[in-house]
Protein backbone atom coordinates (compact mmCIF):
# COMPACT_ATOMS: atom_id res chain seq x y z
CA UNK A 1 0.00 0.00 0.00
CA UNK A 2 1.52 3.50 -1.35
CA UNK A 3 1.11 6.71 1.35
CA UNK A 4 -0.04 9.34 -0.28
CA UNK A 5 0.05 13.18 1.44
CA UNK A 6 -2.51 14.99 -0.28
CA UNK A 7 -1.80 18.95 0.70
CA UNK A 8 -4.93 20.82 -1.02
CA UNK A 9 -7.80 23.06 1.10
CA UNK A 10 -10.89 21.78 1.47
CA UNK A 11 -12.21 25.15 2.37
CA UNK A 12 -13.08 25.88 -1.35
CA UNK A 13 -14.98 24.53 -4.13
CA UNK A 14 -12.29 23.97 -6.35
CA UNK A 15 -10.00 22.49 -3.53
CA UNK A 16 -12.76 19.92 -2.78
CA UNK A 17 -13.27 19.33 -6.67
CA UNK A 18 -9.38 18.63 -6.84
CA UNK A 19 -9.75 16.16 -3.48
CA UNK A 20 -12.82 14.19 -5.01
CA UNK A 21 -10.73 13.62 -8.10
CA UNK A 22 -7.66 12.65 -6.33
CA UNK A 23 -9.95 10.30 -4.30
CA UNK A 24 -11.67 8.74 -7.37
CA UNK A 25 -8.63 8.04 -8.46
CA UNK A 26 -7.08 6.39 -5.23
CA UNK A 27 -10.31 4.25 -5.46
CA UNK A 28 -9.66 3.08 -8.87
CA UNK A 29 -5.96 2.33 -7.99
CA UNK A 30 -6.96 0.73 -4.95
CA UNK A 31 -3.66 0.72 -3.74
CA UNK A 32 -3.31 4.28 -2.83
CA UNK A 33 -3.77 5.33 1.27
CA UNK A 34 -4.37 8.98 1.37
CA UNK A 35 -3.05 11.41 3.73
CA UNK A 36 -4.69 15.05 4.30
CA UNK A 37 -3.25 18.13 4.84
CA UNK A 38 -4.09 21.79 5.16
CA UNK A 39 -1.53 23.96 2.87
CA UNK A 40 -1.89 25.95 5.77
CA UNK A 41 -1.98 23.66 8.38
CA UNK A 42 1.20 23.06 11.01
CA UNK A 43 1.20 19.45 10.45
CA UNK A 44 3.42 18.83 7.66
CA UNK A 45 6.52 17.09 9.07
CA UNK A 46 3.94 14.49 10.99
CA UNK A 47 1.77 13.56 7.83
CA UNK A 48 4.35 14.22 5.50
CA UNK A 49 6.20 10.78 7.33
CA UNK A 50 6.35 7.38 5.48
CA UNK A 51 4.41 9.14 2.43
CA UNK A 52 5.62 8.12 -1.22
CA UNK A 53 4.78 10.70 -3.31
CA UNK A 54 2.78 14.01 -2.71
CA UNK A 55 -0.04 16.21 -4.39
CA UNK A 56 -0.05 19.60 -3.51
CA UNK A 57 -1.48 23.18 -3.92
CA UNK A 58 1.95 24.77 -3.14
CA UNK A 59 0.87 28.29 -2.02
CA UNK A 60 3.66 29.68 -0.49
CA UNK A 61 7.36 29.18 -1.24
CA UNK A 62 7.62 27.93 2.67
CA UNK A 63 5.60 24.87 1.10
CA UNK A 64 7.70 24.43 -1.75
CA UNK A 65 10.83 24.62 0.19
CA UNK A 66 9.51 22.00 2.46
CA UNK A 67 8.67 19.59 -0.53
CA UNK A 68 11.57 19.97 -2.30
CA UNK A 69 13.89 19.05 0.96
CA UNK A 70 11.68 15.76 1.82
CA UNK A 71 12.85 14.66 -2.16
CA UNK A 72 9.52 12.76 -2.50
CA UNK A 73 7.94 12.94 -6.29
CA UNK A 74 5.45 16.16 -6.05
CA UNK A 75 3.35 17.43 -8.49
CA UNK A 76 1.47 20.56 -7.78
CA UNK A 77 -2.06 21.85 -8.49
CA UNK A 78 -1.51 25.22 -8.07
CA UNK A 79 1.72 25.50 -10.61
CA UNK A 80 3.19 29.00 -9.46
CA UNK A 81 6.60 27.10 -9.51
CA UNK A 82 6.62 26.77 -12.95
CA UNK A 83 10.14 27.23 -13.81
CA UNK A 84 11.34 25.00 -10.91
CA UNK A 85 11.44 21.28 -12.91
CA UNK A 86 11.61 19.50 -9.04
CA UNK A 87 7.78 19.62 -9.40
CA UNK A 88 5.61 18.18 -11.92
CA UNK A 89 2.18 19.95 -12.51
CA UNK A 90 -1.33 19.56 -13.55
CA UNK A 91 -3.49 22.89 -13.82
CA UNK A 92 -6.41 24.07 -15.70
CA UNK A 93 -5.88 25.68 -18.82
CA UNK A 94 -6.42 29.35 -17.68
CA UNK A 95 -5.34 30.87 -21.12
CA UNK A 96 -8.02 28.82 -22.91
CA UNK A 97 -10.73 29.84 -20.06
CA UNK A 98 -9.84 33.48 -21.05
CA UNK A 99 -10.52 32.73 -24.62
CA UNK A 100 -13.72 31.64 -23.56
CA UNK A 101 -14.82 34.61 -21.28
CA UNK A 102 -13.84 36.96 -24.65
CA UNK A 103 -15.94 34.86 -27.03
CA UNK A 104 -18.86 34.24 -24.51
CA UNK A 105 -19.06 38.28 -24.61
CA UNK A 106 -18.32 38.69 -27.88
CA UNK A 107 -21.33 36.22 -29.24
CA UNK A 108 -23.47 38.38 -27.09
CA UNK A 109 -22.25 41.35 -29.26
CA UNK A 110 -20.39 43.06 -26.32
CA UNK A 111 -17.31 45.26 -27.53
CA UNK A 112 -16.47 47.23 -24.09
CA UNK A 113 -15.28 44.08 -21.81
CA UNK A 114 -13.17 44.33 -18.77
CA UNK A 115 -11.31 42.17 -16.78
CA UNK A 116 -11.17 42.49 -12.75
CA UNK A 117 -8.52 39.92 -11.26
CA UNK A 118 -5.26 39.54 -8.89
CA UNK A 119 -2.06 41.22 -9.84
CA UNK A 120 1.12 38.72 -9.28
CA UNK A 121 -1.15 35.62 -9.15
CA UNK A 122 -0.25 33.43 -12.19
CA UNK A 123 -4.01 31.97 -13.16
CA UNK A 124 -5.14 35.26 -13.04
CA UNK A 125 -2.34 36.57 -15.63
CA UNK A 126 -3.05 33.79 -17.58
CA UNK A 127 -6.75 33.85 -18.00
CA UNK A 128 -6.14 37.97 -18.62
CA UNK A 129 -3.65 36.76 -21.16
CA UNK A 130 -6.42 34.73 -23.04
CA UNK A 131 -8.76 37.21 -22.92
CA UNK A 132 -6.92 39.75 -24.31
CA UNK A 133 -6.18 37.87 -27.11
CA UNK A 134 -9.32 37.45 -28.29
CA UNK A 135 -10.33 40.94 -27.80
CA UNK A 136 -6.70 42.41 -29.59
CA UNK A 137 -7.37 40.02 -32.21
CA UNK A 138 -10.69 42.01 -32.95
CA UNK A 139 -9.18 45.34 -32.65
CA UNK A 140 -10.54 45.85 -29.11
CA UNK A 141 -8.68 46.45 -25.80
CA UNK A 142 -10.25 45.08 -22.29
CA UNK A 143 -10.33 47.73 -19.35
CA UNK A 144 -8.61 46.11 -16.50
CA UNK A 145 -8.05 46.48 -12.50
CA UNK A 146 -5.13 43.91 -11.05
CA UNK A 147 -5.81 44.62 -7.44
CA UNK A 148 -3.12 43.57 -4.56
CA UNK A 149 -4.43 40.26 -2.83
CA UNK A 150 -5.10 40.39 0.57
CA UNK A 151 -3.23 37.98 2.97
CA UNK A 152 -0.97 37.37 -0.59
CA UNK A 153 -2.70 33.55 -1.50
CA UNK A 154 -3.90 33.02 1.83
CA UNK A 155 -7.11 34.49 0.91
CA UNK A 156 -7.99 32.15 -1.40
CA UNK A 157 -8.47 29.42 1.10
CA UNK A 158 -10.63 31.26 3.60
CA UNK A 159 -13.47 29.20 4.94
CA UNK A 160 -15.98 32.13 4.64
CA UNK A 161 -16.75 34.51 1.93
CA UNK A 162 -14.42 37.59 1.78
CA UNK A 163 -13.34 40.41 -0.07
CA UNK A 164 -10.40 39.08 -1.49
CA UNK A 165 -9.04 42.72 -2.22
CA UNK A 166 -9.68 46.33 -1.78
CA UNK A 167 -12.93 47.63 -1.94
CA UNK A 168 -12.74 51.10 -2.21
CA UNK A 169 -9.91 50.77 -5.02
CA UNK A 170 -11.97 48.01 -6.69
CA UNK A 171 -14.92 50.45 -6.43
CA UNK A 172 -13.49 53.66 -7.88
CA UNK A 173 -12.61 51.33 -10.80
CA UNK A 174 -15.71 49.44 -10.95
CA UNK A 175 -17.92 52.85 -10.96
CA UNK A 176 -16.01 54.54 -13.72
CA UNK A 177 -17.03 51.61 -16.04
CA UNK A 178 -19.45 52.72 -19.39
CA UNK A 179 -22.90 51.14 -18.78
CA UNK A 180 -23.08 48.03 -20.52
CA UNK A 181 -19.66 46.48 -20.02
CA UNK A 182 -18.69 43.14 -19.77
CA UNK A 183 -16.73 42.67 -16.77
CA UNK A 184 -14.47 38.99 -16.49
CA UNK A 185 -13.56 37.75 -13.36
CA UNK A 186 -10.93 36.07 -12.29
CA UNK A 187 -12.85 34.07 -10.19
CA UNK A 188 -15.89 33.53 -8.16
CA UNK A 189 -14.56 35.25 -5.39
CA UNK A 190 -13.89 38.66 -7.54
CA UNK A 191 -17.32 38.09 -8.85
CA UNK A 192 -18.76 38.17 -5.63
CA UNK A 193 -17.08 41.43 -4.18
CA UNK A 194 -18.03 42.76 -7.73
CA UNK A 195 -22.01 41.64 -7.17
CA UNK A 196 -21.54 43.37 -3.69
CA UNK A 197 -20.04 46.44 -5.01
CA UNK A 198 -23.11 46.38 -7.98
CA UNK A 199 -25.76 46.61 -5.63
CA UNK A 200 -24.52 48.95 -3.22
CA UNK A 201 -23.80 51.26 -6.14
CA UNK A 202 -27.74 50.96 -7.74
CA UNK A 203 -25.91 49.15 -11.09
CA UNK A 204 -28.11 46.62 -12.43
CA UNK A 205 -26.83 43.09 -13.24
CA UNK A 206 -27.06 41.83 -16.32
CA UNK A 207 -28.54 44.88 -17.72
CA UNK A 208 -25.91 47.67 -16.87
CA UNK A 209 -22.97 45.57 -16.56
CA UNK A 210 -22.99 41.63 -17.16
CA UNK A 211 -20.47 39.77 -14.86
CA UNK A 212 -18.71 36.61 -15.24
CA UNK A 213 -16.81 34.40 -13.08
CA UNK A 214 -14.54 31.32 -12.67
CA UNK A 215 -14.77 27.98 -10.67
CA UNK A 216 -18.59 27.26 -10.36
CA UNK A 217 -18.80 27.77 -6.84
CA UNK A 218 -22.27 26.62 -6.21
CA UNK A 219 -22.27 28.60 -3.41
CA UNK A 220 -21.07 31.83 -4.44
CA UNK A 221 -22.90 31.95 -7.57
CA UNK A 222 -26.15 30.78 -6.71
CA UNK A 223 -26.47 32.62 -3.56
CA UNK A 224 -25.59 35.98 -5.34
CA UNK A 225 -28.55 38.46 -4.93
CA UNK A 226 -28.13 38.13 -9.31
CA UNK A 227 -26.77 34.51 -9.76
CA UNK A 228 -23.57 34.27 -11.16
CA UNK A 229 -22.52 33.32 -14.53
CA UNK A 230 -19.19 30.89 -14.29
CA UNK A 231 -16.94 28.94 -16.31
CA UNK A 232 -16.10 25.18 -14.82
CA UNK A 233 -12.19 24.55 -14.82
CA UNK A 234 -12.80 21.50 -14.47
CA UNK A 235 -11.12 20.93 -10.89
CA UNK A 236 -11.79 17.47 -10.59
CA UNK A 237 -10.14 16.30 -13.73
CA UNK A 238 -7.52 18.53 -12.35
CA UNK A 239 -7.40 15.96 -9.31
CA UNK A 240 -7.79 12.85 -11.42
CA UNK A 241 -5.06 13.71 -13.54
CA UNK A 242 -2.42 14.88 -10.83
CA UNK A 243 -3.04 11.09 -9.02
CA UNK A 244 -2.59 9.39 -12.53
CA UNK A 245 0.91 11.82 -13.43
CA UNK A 246 2.05 11.05 -10.05
CA UNK A 247 1.31 6.98 -10.52
CA UNK A 248 3.52 7.50 -13.54
CA UNK A 249 6.32 9.45 -12.12
CA UNK A 250 6.77 6.94 -9.02
CA UNK A 251 6.66 3.94 -11.18
CA UNK A 252 8.73 5.11 -14.20
CA UNK A 253 10.68 8.79 -13.02
CA UNK A 254 9.51 10.37 -16.97
CA UNK A 255 12.74 11.68 -18.32
CA UNK A 256 11.40 14.27 -20.55
CA UNK A 257 10.46 16.88 -18.39
CA UNK A 258 9.40 19.29 -20.91
CA UNK A 259 6.31 17.67 -20.75
CA UNK A 260 5.83 17.93 -16.69
CA UNK A 261 3.19 20.45 -17.23
CA UNK A 262 -0.30 19.23 -17.72
CA UNK A 263 -3.64 21.64 -18.80
CA UNK A 264 -6.71 19.97 -18.37
CA UNK A 265 -9.10 21.54 -20.88
CA UNK A 266 -12.40 23.99 -18.96
CA UNK A 267 -15.64 22.67 -19.25
CA UNK A 268 -18.67 24.36 -19.85
CA UNK A 269 -19.84 27.99 -19.19
CA UNK A 270 -22.70 27.60 -16.68
CA UNK A 271 -25.14 30.73 -17.38
CA UNK A 272 -27.06 32.27 -14.90
CA UNK A 273 -29.12 35.99 -14.21
CA UNK A 274 -25.95 37.60 -14.36
CA UNK A 275 -25.07 37.49 -18.18
CA UNK A 276 -28.69 37.07 -19.41
CA UNK A 277 -28.38 39.98 -21.49
CA UNK A 278 -27.33 41.37 -24.90
CA UNK A 279 -25.64 44.60 -25.70
CA UNK A 280 -28.16 45.60 -28.20
CA UNK A 281 -30.80 47.79 -28.81
CA UNK A 282 -33.97 48.85 -27.95
CA UNK A 283 -34.32 47.64 -24.46
CA UNK A 284 -36.72 45.00 -24.71
CA UNK A 285 -34.87 43.46 -27.66
CA UNK A 286 -32.09 42.59 -25.49
CA UNK A 287 -34.10 41.68 -22.82
CA UNK A 288 -35.82 38.85 -25.35
CA UNK A 289 -32.66 37.75 -26.04
CA UNK A 290 -31.97 37.38 -22.70
CA UNK A 291 -34.88 35.23 -21.63
CA UNK A 292 -34.40 33.13 -24.86
CA UNK A 293 -30.96 32.28 -23.05
CA UNK A 294 -32.29 31.07 -20.05
CA UNK A 295 -35.25 29.46 -21.55
CA UNK A 296 -33.30 26.66 -24.16
CA UNK A 297 -33.89 23.87 -21.66
CA UNK A 298 -37.62 24.09 -23.02
CA UNK A 299 -39.67 24.29 -26.14
CA UNK A 300 -39.88 28.03 -27.02
CA UNK A 301 -42.72 29.16 -28.99
CA UNK A 302 -43.47 33.16 -30.54
CA UNK A 303 -46.45 32.80 -27.97
CA UNK A 304 -43.79 32.51 -24.82
CA UNK A 305 -41.37 35.74 -26.20
CA UNK A 306 -44.23 37.70 -27.23
CA UNK A 307 -46.39 37.39 -23.47
CA UNK A 308 -42.41 37.93 -21.85
CA UNK A 309 -42.24 41.55 -23.89
CA UNK A 310 -45.74 42.17 -24.16
CA UNK A 311 -45.25 43.14 -27.96
CA UNK A 312 -47.03 41.73 -30.85
CA UNK A 313 -45.70 38.59 -32.61
CA UNK A 314 -45.36 40.83 -36.38
CA UNK A 315 -43.06 43.66 -34.40
CA UNK A 316 -40.94 40.98 -32.28
CA UNK A 317 -40.44 38.74 -35.97
CA UNK A 318 -39.62 42.10 -37.77
CA UNK A 319 -36.83 42.86 -35.25
CA UNK A 320 -35.36 39.51 -35.23
CA UNK A 321 -35.22 39.63 -38.91
CA UNK A 322 -33.99 43.24 -38.84
CA UNK A 323 -31.61 43.28 -36.11
CA UNK A 324 -30.20 39.19 -36.48
CA UNK A 325 -31.68 39.06 -40.31
CA UNK A 326 -33.13 35.71 -39.36
CA UNK A 327 -36.75 34.57 -37.91
CA UNK A 328 -37.29 34.08 -34.04
CA UNK A 329 -36.93 29.89 -34.66
CA UNK A 330 -34.21 30.00 -36.67
CA UNK A 331 -32.50 32.27 -34.31
CA UNK A 332 -33.89 29.71 -31.53
CA UNK A 333 -32.80 26.82 -33.25
CA UNK A 334 -29.13 28.56 -34.08
CA UNK A 335 -28.53 28.92 -30.19
CA UNK A 336 -29.74 25.90 -28.97
CA UNK A 337 -27.50 23.72 -32.23
CA UNK A 338 -24.59 25.59 -31.25
CA UNK A 339 -25.11 24.83 -27.52
CA UNK A 340 -25.19 21.26 -28.06
CA UNK A 341 -22.20 21.28 -29.91
CA UNK A 342 -20.50 23.33 -27.30
CA UNK A 343 -21.81 20.73 -24.46
CA UNK A 344 -20.95 17.38 -26.85
CA UNK A 345 -17.26 18.89 -27.91
CA UNK A 346 -16.63 19.65 -23.94
CA UNK A 347 -17.52 16.70 -22.27
CA UNK A 348 -16.91 13.31 -24.29
CA UNK A 349 -19.09 10.99 -21.68
CA UNK A 350 -22.38 13.15 -21.82
CA UNK A 351 -24.87 11.23 -23.90
CA UNK A 352 -26.84 12.66 -26.89
CA UNK A 353 -30.18 11.97 -25.74
CA UNK A 354 -29.24 13.96 -22.36
CA UNK A 355 -27.84 16.90 -24.29
CA UNK A 356 -31.36 16.36 -26.40
CA UNK A 357 -33.20 16.74 -22.93
CA UNK A 358 -31.25 19.20 -21.27
CA UNK A 359 -32.38 21.57 -24.68
CA UNK A 360 -35.81 20.75 -24.72
CA UNK A 361 -36.08 18.45 -27.25
CA UNK A 362 -38.85 15.51 -25.92
CA UNK A 363 -37.83 13.20 -28.92
CA UNK A 364 -34.46 12.19 -29.14
CA UNK A 365 -34.95 11.47 -32.64
CA UNK A 366 -36.11 14.72 -33.59
CA UNK A 367 -32.95 16.36 -31.91
CA UNK A 368 -30.95 14.52 -33.91
CA UNK A 369 -32.43 15.53 -37.23
CA UNK A 370 -32.50 19.07 -36.48
CA UNK A 371 -28.75 18.85 -35.42
CA UNK A 372 -27.52 17.11 -38.57
CA UNK A 373 -30.07 19.62 -40.86
CA UNK A 374 -27.68 22.43 -39.04
CA UNK A 375 -24.43 20.85 -39.06
CA UNK A 376 -24.38 18.58 -41.79
CA UNK A 377 -23.45 15.28 -40.06
CA UNK A 378 -25.35 13.45 -36.79
CA UNK A 379 -24.26 14.05 -33.13
CA UNK A 380 -21.89 11.72 -31.79
CA UNK A 381 -23.14 8.22 -30.72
Amino acid sequence: MLKIAVIVENSSWYGRRILDGVAAYARREQQWSLVWCNPRGQSFERIIGGCQGVIARIISEELADKLRQTDLPTVDVFCAHDNDDRFYGVDSDHNMIGRMAAEYFMSKRYSTMAFAGFKGVPFSEMRLRGFSDIMQGAGLVPLVHEAEMKNNNQTFFNDEVVDVVDSRKLAVWFRRLPRHTAIFAANDLMAAQISRLAGESAIRIPSDILLLGVDNDSQLCAFADIPISSIDPCAYEVGYSAARMLAAVMHRKPADKSHRIYRVRPGELVERASTLWHDISPEWFADALGFIDASLDRSLTTADIVAHVGLSHVAIGKMFRKKLGMSLQKYICKLKMETARKLLDADPSLRVKEVSLRLGFSSLAYFCNVYRQFWGQAPRD
